[in-house]
């Protein structure tokens, strides 16, 4: 077990975490549409629904596909 945490980089735990962050909203937001929700609780699960795609996924895409991502045909030699 201790080779397999030497051979993971930073990036590669960087990957898994946002992989399960987006397959868990994704999953989330199937079982918001076939699971009755009380009403009672409706605006209670909006909103935290809300702050997971809000904060968890956007920070995910943002990361990858925003001003962090740097372009690998970019010449910062210049």
């Amino acid at each position: 077990m201790g080779e397999f945490w030497k051979k993971i980089s930073k990036s590669d735990i960087r990957n898994v975490l946002a992989v399960i962050a987006t397959l868990g909203c994704f999953i989330l937001m199937y079982l918001m549409q076939v699971k009755a929700i009380p009403v009672e609780n409706k605006d209670v699960v909006n909103i935290a629904v809300g702050f997971l795609f809000g904060g968890a996924l956007s920070s995910v895409f943002g990361f990858y596909f925003g001003a962090s991502k740097t372009d690998k045909n970019e010449n910062t030699s210049e």
